[in-house]
């Protein structure tokens, strides 16, 4: 059974550093939670007495020792068993983590990683809910017994005195006095036969000719099988609790709803009336009407009880599978008199997505694989996966927060749903669209005629996700990559088909977003190159098989070198060097770029402390260090750099980071702060590719910018095309107006060195001047420069 919401818990936050405490508070009540926020242990102590919260974040500094006994002493008090401990240590091989998880659920280590943070936080959370769930139903199983014990005691009595309870006498068919009392803790039960009679849960009079067994047969029943199960035809896995009871008065058309049931659903008793609409209006719009006709067909006589699984709206908008059992209470004609049933949350076990209400990726499996079976069987015709991913998703969960992004996935499936509603026909056998991770959604088209039919339908999902999207007040574009793969009888398992759309998504998004692609066999091929190639990344990252060449920076009058860019390049192990463009988009999608970028700032910052002691110049050596947008987008990477400075002993101007122009375009407002704590930090900063598109120059006034690098591409066409001249022509002026420095890149031959000189721009670099060397060879080009040597070619 799916654990009860874990969004919202109370959250006792002990933690000493500012900088650790924003960043952990912040993804707290980014994830709903309500936090109380302490500095040490004796003022948490006093929290957790007045309130035992369930979910405990502890930052372990120097007072260690101090923070295991509070662990300690959480764990002495009954309810400290239920709460779940997080610590955040800084792992050092001198001081061993044993001692902490003695009493710690789970451990972060410092620094932070984002990603990692938010897996350990669903972690925690869904280990809160699973402990508050068995304390829940630990007490509801308490209270059970101790109903049943009183239950059986006056049956005793009853059947003693040769009689029935006086209640069940004066209503014999409802759910009142002591027989509606056993039919509300009965609620949950498996039936294993048809209702008696007409219906009658528990029939009058004191004979047994219904078949129903006696008050002290059906008490030690009831004891056994409080813990409902799924019908076993069902062939479900056996559930633990029965969420809530609703008891349905027909004859007054209202509903008694158990606190249970609107807990379960986020509600307050208060915050839910008794009509039957309180239910039906909270009903996904797909399952309403099936709902219904359950219903009425049970109160027709046409079941012998009521079963249905159906989807709910929560308080939060996300969705819960939900299994629903009743039964009928009849007149002495038969008619029903009221309903008596309960709910019971099957989320995780029957396929649903809870926060879209879509099917999810187990769901789309199966009747994936159905649709196969079909195919091979000559009964299904043609079938299509198209595997969608919406585009720079994750700016709206860095700029806008993760609850904004989750109301944006609901929103799109919601139009999903809407464009691709009445697209079946006689042909075609249906359509569904599943939610399958993250921003990932997929479609199932059955019964197409040819490909061209899922090209149609990919075209229209294209063009409705195109309209903005109104998000809690916020206006949000998005587009979506589409790949599609097309069944054919060379497809036995149902994954290889989801698998094949998925590798042309990520060809669809290698072409530019907003695009879609008919999967072929030659991209399975590409892809099984580019898994390989992650593999070795991912070794070469461990192995730190990265080196840093340097490319210099010369002022275009002189020649004298003013500093250096690093450029990275792969050793691999046979023997090859390899260039960027060999192997940084497959770093960038895999996220393996952080760590190549945190190894390439650690030998610059080596290398600068050594050439800042060898060269006493009159202005330091500066080296630019190129920051991919995957990095600059994580909040930590200020603490990194500081870091990394500090570790080396370099100051901050001799270190300049090159931050690409759409980046910093693509996230403005993100971009605007991160720069300015940078420059906190004297780090000098460049907006590499200017001029490559983007409708920057009315945003440059904000920025923190040092340098403009003109992009290559108009250096390298600039003697040649008139166009790529002017473009540069404004940028230098623009530059040297703003009081920026503008370097062009890509400098290859004499002349275009003169046309830049004319444009009076002052720095330069290219092949006319250097490639890019390695570290000896950069410290001999030093060397040189010092003895007045310049690298103007004669």
């Amino acid at each position: 059974m799916k654990p009860p919401e874990a969004r919202g818990l109370s959250v006792l936050l002990v933690e000493q550093n500012l900088h650790l405490r924003k960043v952990l508070v912040e993804a707290l009540q980014g994830r709903g939670h309500v936090l109380t926020v302490c500095e040490d242990t004796e003022s948490a102590w006093e929290a957790y007495r007045r309130e035992h919260h369930p979910l405990v974040v502890l930052g372990v500094q120097d007072r260690r020792d101090d923070v295991i006994q509070f662990g300690h002493r959480i764990r002495s008090v009954p309810e400290g068993s239920s709460s779940v401990l997080l610590y955040v240590v800084e792992h050092r091989r001198a001081r061993p983590l044993q001692p902490l998880l003695e009493v710690a659920d789970d451990c972060l280590t410092k620094p932070l990683d984002p990603d990692l943070l938010q897996m350990r936080l669903l972690a925690v959370e869904r280990l809160a809910a699973e402990r508050a769930q068995r304390r829940a139903a630990e007490a509801e199983r308490a209270r059970l017994q101790k109903d049943l014990q009183a239950l059986q005691g006056s049956a005793a009595g009853a059947t003693a005195a040769g009689h029935e309870d006086d209640g069940a006498r004066s209503e014999p068919h409802g759910p009142s006095g002591f027989r509606g009392k056993v039919w509300r803790l009965f609620g949950g039960q498996r039936e294993t036969e048809e209702p008696p009679g007409n219906g009658k849960a528990f029939p009058s009079g004191p004979s047994n000719e219904a078949g129903m067994a006696p008050f002290a047969q059906v008490l030690p029943e009831l004891a056994r099988t409080a813990q409902p199960q799924f019908d076993e035809a069902a062939d479900a896995p056996e559930l633990r609790v029965s969420d809530g009871w609703w008891d349905w008065d027909l004859s007054a058309n209202t509903v008694t709803f158990s606190p249970q049931w609107k807990a379960m659903l986020g509600y307050r008793p208060e915050d839910i009336g008794n009509t039957p609409e309180e239910w039906f209006k909270r009903v996904h719009p797909d399952d309403r009407d099936q709902l219904k006709a359950t219903i009425a067909a049970h109160l027709d006589g046409r079941t012998p009880h009521l079963e249905n699984q159906h989807r709910i709206e929560k308080r939060d908008g996300s969705y819960a599978s939900m299994l629903s059992r009743g039964l009928a209470f009849r007149d002495t004609a038969g008619r029903p008199v009221r309903v008596t049933g309960s709910h019971t949350d099957i989320t995780e076990l029957r396929g649903y997505d809870p926060l879209t209400g879509l099917p999810n990726r187990g769901n789309l499996m199966e009747r994936l694989g159905r649709a196969l079976d079909r195919a091979r069987s000559g009964n299904g015709g043609v079938s299509a996966v198209l595997f969608l991913d919406l585009d720079r998703f994750k700016n709206i969960n860095y700029s806008l927060g993760h609850r904004v992004g989750d109301e944006m996935l609901k929103a799109v499936s919601t139009r999903l749903r809407s464009c691709l509603r009445g697209q079946d026909s006689a042909e075609r056998r249906g359509t569904t669209v599943a939610h399958v991770g993250g921003d990932e959604f997929a479609v199932l088209l059955e019964g197409i005629r040819e490909s061209s039919d899922a090209v149609r339908v990919a075209k229209r999902i294209q063009d409705e996700l195109q309209a903005p999207f109104d998000v809690e007040g916020h206006e949000v574009f998005t587009s979506t990559s589409i790949g599609i793969a097309v069944s054919s009888p060379d497809y036995e398992r149902p994954e290889d088909l989801l698998r094949d759309a998925d590798t042309a998504m990520f060809r669809a998004k290698a072409l530019g977003k907003g695009s879609f692609v008919v999967f072929d066999a030659g991209m399975h091929a590409r892809a099984v190159s580019l898994l390989k190639l992650e593999t070795e990344l991912r070794r070469a990252v461990q192995r730190e098989e990265f080196r840093v060449h340097y490319q210099p920076i010369v002022e275009l009058e002189t020649g004298k070198i003013a500093g250096f860019e690093a450029l990275v390049r792969w050793q691999h192990p046979d023997g090859e060097l390899l260039l960027p463009k060999d192997f940084l988009t497959v770093a960038e999608e895999t996220g393996l770029i952080i760590s190549i970028d945190r190894q390439v700032a650690r030998d610059v910052c080596k290398q600068l402390r050594v050439w800042n002691a060898q060269f006493r110049r009159s202005s330091p050596v500066t080296v630019a260090v190129n920051v991919s947008g995957v990095q600059f987008l994580r909040p930590d990477m200020i603490v990194e750099i500081d870091r990394t400075l500090r570790n080396y002993g370099v100051y901050g101007r001799s270190l300049k980071l090159e931050i690409t122009e759409s980046v910093i375009m693509e996230h403005a407002r993100y971009a605007a702060d991160m720069l300015k704590q940078l420059k906190a930090l004297d780090v000098k900063l460049s907006i590499d590719d200017f001029g490559t598109g983007y409708s920057s120059l009315s945003y440059l006034r904000r920025f923190e910018i040092d340098t403009l690098k003109v992009d290559m591409s108009f250096v390298s066409r600039m003697d040649t095309d008139d166009e790529s001249w002017e473009i540069i022509r404004t940028i230098v002026t623009l530059g040297n107006n703003l009081g920026k420095d503008v370097v062009a890149e890509g400098i290859e031959r004499g002349k275009q060195r003169e046309l830049l000189l004319a444009l009076r721009c002052k720095y330069g670099q290219g092949y006319f001047f250097s490639r890019p060397v390695d570290a000896d060879a950069a410290t001999a080009l030093l060397v040189a420069d010092a003895r007045g040597e310049t690298l103007l070619k004669s």
